[in-house]
């Protein structure tokens, strides 16, 4: 027990010098903004309303995870923005997950240094910091530690179930379906079921459970302990578990196939779900430049590729495009994969812990190979998290067969085991290095997977457009169209970078790609009017923005925030109508209509000039001469203010009308103001406002009277 103590504590120790750096990390472009900073849901905190949604969201991330949810939500609410908070979290459940599988090991197996020296590859292997390291990743490390918790618990069902009569545990077969009664077996369904609502890959676990039941269980066959690779540990002086003596009267291959049954159905549940979710969110891709053929081909070198880095971990980037299919690799790691297969399982009776760990390896991938294609990425890191376990069991259990060989094969393999541990815990620090901010993460990326990499173009874009580099993003969007000419939301990115560096006829080109992919965008739909806009195609963009609308119906914060855009376009192409009416009718009122959209647009010298043409034509228009005398009156534009001109207008316009109107007292006091005679704008408000008060109009005398504190004040208002 104390060995084992010290064990747990040097696991501790082991992760806390590999995964220290966490600490001082931030969050990342890539994924933490939709799961963590600017989710509002899991900024909400534990609410009823955010749980609810948890439980209910399917299509938010592409996934049904709702216990990974709550964990974000938990940790948002203590750490709030501060990453480090959340970094902390995310290494505190990879050494709970880490102490976990030593225990478990040793529990199922005896077998303590084994189990450490598992425990310890697991702790600290390059490729599980990605999972560690990226705060979006916390489905990786809590679903690895309810996997432990189930491995264990099932472990303590198994072990007790042997001790106990079976047909007690498991009833008549004839019977039906009856499960076991033990509490540690419903305990482990509980914590898959939590795994599973944490990260659905874990489908694979029941299988799993029957490989540990032939091996170090041995509740499939009846082997002898040494036989079945168990007791080799003979310097550990352990009386192994599981398969050392069981009983005749132990449980069936039938029957263990009966007790995974709710196992079983739990990962249905799952894969409907999680089909579902990934469905509704657009993450499964179902138009492909890989077929399914395709995909099928690929599935055994991306096992390769995985092997080969969990026991060469070099040139490990955050994100792996997909490469070409060749023939040749494909029908190598056929090879490979057949051969160590057929190898495993030749030496299954003799040393079972091969073929477990192999298998191991193979089955908890089936999901992360591309057979279902998810995402863009043709491999990840942090897919290892759990399968290599296997891997890591086979390695150490034969090497401890090696050390028991004699002393000297011992020492050999303790100096092996050593500087495995301490090669891995050097290439963790490295590579946690890359993770220092989001520049360095995807330029070293591109670095080691330099072909085909069109995200990680577009991921240094995205980093540079929010560093104010607009130039350069533009050039790593480029180049991931270039390599991905179909990636709508590089073109997406890039039509709005050309928009705000006044390209509009280039940015047009980027918004026709995505809606020629897909015609219901309704972003591309209003970017694309805002190009069209921009470059005088006023119908054009009307025909956009009307068409935003259109696959909005009903949506009152879409109509609000195009409006502005609409109404804009819309008076634009009056005004260009109303030019070219000109052009064919010259009167008074078309240059008065041009001069009032121009005052609206800013264009205040050419609305004077129009109001000019149109008294020219029409001289005793007292409309046209009140909008003339405001404008000059009251224009922010200094250079076209004018209080005398303003003055001579309105007080023509004041003879024509007797008795002068309100708007037309208004619009005098206001020109005797810009003029300074500020005495003559107070008697002249005065009047502008006993009238609207006789004619009970309230929004003129409310206007009014404001105006006339500002010219008691001998201030002139300004628009």
């Amino acid at each position: 027990m104390r060995r084992d103590v010290l064990m747990c504590l040097g696991l501790v120790l082991l992760n806390l010098i590999g995964f220290w750096p966490v600490g001082h990390l931030g969050f990342t472009i890539y994924d933490d903004p939709q799961y963590v900073t600017e989710n509002p849901n899991i900024q909400a905190g534990i609410t009823a309303e955010s749980v609810s949604w948890a439980l209910t969201s399917t299509h938010y991330a592409g996934n049904w995870h709702p216990v990974t949810w709550l964990s974000h939500m938990l940790d948002w609410q203590v750490f709030g923005p501060n990453a480090a908070g959340h970094h902390w979290m995310n290494l505190a459940l990879h050494i709970a997950t880490t102490v976990l599988l030593f225990i478990a090991l040793r529990a199922m197996s005896g077998a303590a240094w084994r189990s450490a020296f598992v425990a310890a590859l697991f702790a600290v292997h390059p490729l599980h910091v990605q999972s560690v390291a990226w705060i979006s990743e916390r489905k990786d490390v809590l679903s690895g530690l309810f996997f432990m918790l189930t491995l264990l618990c099932y472990a303590s069902f198994a072990q007790k179930s042997e001790l106990r009569s079976q047909k007690s545990e498991f009833g008549n077969p004839a019977s039906g379906l009856r499960l076991p009664a033990s509490g540690y077996y419903w305990l482990a369904l509980i914590f898959f079921a939590l795994g599973l609502m944490s990260k659905p890959m874990l489908v694979t676990v029941p299988f799993i459970l029957l490989l540990l039941d032939f091996w170090p269980l041995g509740r499939v066959t009846r082997l002898h302990p040494v036989a079945a690779g168990q007791a080799s540990d003979r310097d550990e002086g352990s009386q192994l578990p599981g398969a050392a003596k069981r009983s005749e009267d132990g449980p069936t291959r039938k029957m263990l196939l009966r007790e995974k049954a709710p196992f079983f159905g739990l990962v249905l549940a799952s894969c409907l779900l999680t089909l579902a979710a990934q469905g509704s969110a657009g993450y499964i891709i179902h138009v492909t430049p890989l077929p399914w053929y395709a995909r099928c081909l690929l599935a055994p070198v991306f096992c390769v590729a995985y092997l080969v880095k969990i026991f060469w971990p070099a040139n490990l980037a955050v994100f792996y495009p997909y490469p070409l299919v060749r023939h040749r690799e494909v029908l190598g790691a056929v090879l490979l994969l057949g051969g160590v297969s057929v190898l495993c399982l030749r030496q299954a009776r003799s040393r079972g812990y091969l073929a477990v760990g192999w298998f191991w390896f193979l089955v908890m991938l089936v999901p992360v190979i591309g057979l279902v294609q998810v995402g863009t990425q043709s491999i990840a890191d942090r897919y290892t998290y759990l399968p290599a376990i296997g891997l890591f069991v086979a390695v150490a259990w034969r090497m401890g067969d090696a050390a028991a060989v004699s002393k000297l094969w011992r020492w050999l393999m303790l100096t092996a085991a050593t500087a495995m541990v301490v090669a891995c815990l050097a290439d963790t620090r490295r590579q946690l290095s890359y993770w220092r901010d989001d520049y360095t993460m995807f330029s070293h990326a591109l670095t080691v997977t330099p072909e085909n990499n069109s995200m990680c173009y577009y991921s240094l874009g995205n980093i540079l457009w929010q560093a104010g580099q607009l130039d350069a993003a533009v050039t790593n969007y480029r180049t991931a169209l270039q390599i991905t000419p179909g990636f709508t939301d590089a073109s997406a990115r890039l039509g709005f970078i050309l928009l705000q560096q006044n390209k509009p006829a280039e940015a047009e080109v980027e918004f026709q790609k995505i809606l020629k992919s897909d015609p219901a965008d309704t972003k591309a739909h209003k970017y694309l009017g805002d190009a069209l806009a921009a470059q005088g195609k006023l119908a054009e963009a009307e025909a956009e923005y009307m068409e935003v609308l259109r696959l909005n119906p009903g949506n009152p914060a879409v109509s609000q925030a195009l409006q502005p855009e609409l109404d804009k376009v819309k008076t634009a192409l009056a005004l260009t109508n109303l030019l070219n009416t000109l052009k064919v009718q010259p009167t008074a009122e078309v240059h008065a209509q041009i001069a009032a959209i121009q005052t609206s647009q800013g264009g205040y010298a050419d609305a004077v000039e129009h109001y000019v043409a149109a008294l020219c034509l029409k001289p005793d228009a007292p409309d046209i001469l009140n909008n003339l005398a405001w404008l000059l009156a009251t224009c922010p534009d200094d250079r076209v203010r004018n209080g005398a001109e303003a003055v001579r207008q309105a007080e023509r316009a004041c003879a024509l009308v007797q008795p002068p109107p309100v708007m037309l007292l208004g619009t005098l006091a206001a020109a005797y103001a810009e003029a300074g005679r500020f005495d003559d704008a107070v008697a002249t408000a005065q009047r502008a406002c006993k009238l609207a008060a006789q004619q009970g109009d309230e929004t003129l005398l409310q206007k009014n009277q404001s105006l006339l504190e500002i010219y008691r004040q001998h201030k002139p208002w300004r628009e």
